[in-house]
């Protein structure tokens, strides 16, 4: 198989959740730092809307994660489960990372990120865990007393894992009401995968 590439940003959740996924397939995987000058041409070649992650493959460019994700199921048949329903789970939960957990979590880090305390609009911050606790009972729900969202580790792993780590980091924490989303979260950060692809940035922000 040929070398997979992943132009990354350590600290994005979209690349964090695709490191994941590589990991948890045990694909290794060159890791580019797409701010580097000497690799910015050909980002901004692979990549139409100068986003992260990119994935090349051989000839194959995906500069989208959750097509970067089917792909991955593609050629591994791994990352998915294998009932249809839970398949369609995986994805619906996917997708609810990235818009209601990722929209909530979005302010919150935005106003903490790289200013001082001082300078913290609180009410943006509060407003933002507000909305993230909001998003929480449908998780809750949706998990119930299983170990995975969606019968084994699978795409809804890979995104939330990434959304709740980065909350941790910015000091957002799953309120003890959701206990099963707590242990949940708990049996994930014990995986190797996350110790792996854990950005620096976050271990020292805990």
């Amino acid at each position: 198989m040929s070398i997979i590439q992943l132009y990354d940003k350590p600290e994005c959740p979209f690349c964090w959740k695709v490191r994941l996924a590589l990991a948890e397939l045990g694909l290794d995987a060159e890791m580019i730092d797409y701010q580097l000058p000497s690799r910015q041409a050909e980002w901004h070649l692979l990549s139409p809307r100068k986003t992260v992650p990119v994935m090349r493959h051989g000839g194959i460019a995906i500069y989208e994660s959750n097509v970067i994700f089917e792909y991955l199921q593609e050629i591994t048949g791994r990352l998915l489960p294998e009932a249809m329903a839970d398949r369609v789970q995986a994805r619906l939960l996917n997708q609810y990372s990235d818009a209601r957990i990722g929209a909530a979590l979005r302010d919150v880090i935005f106003e903490k990120r790289g200013k001082p305390q001082a300078q913290w609009n609180r009410e943006r911050i509060a407003a933002g865990i507000e909305t993230f606790a909001q998003a929480l009972p449908f998780l809750a729900d949706q998990l119930g007393e299983q170990d995975f969202f969606a019968g084994r580790y699978s795409l809804p792993e890979c995104a939330l894992t990434a959304r709740f780590g980065l909350a941790a980091a910015y000091g957002v924490q799953i309120p003890a009401e959701f206990a099963n989303l707590k242990a949940w979260f708990a049996r994930m950060q014990a995986r190797e995968s996350y110790g792996v692809t854990q950005p620096d940035a976050c271990k020292s922000l805990e």
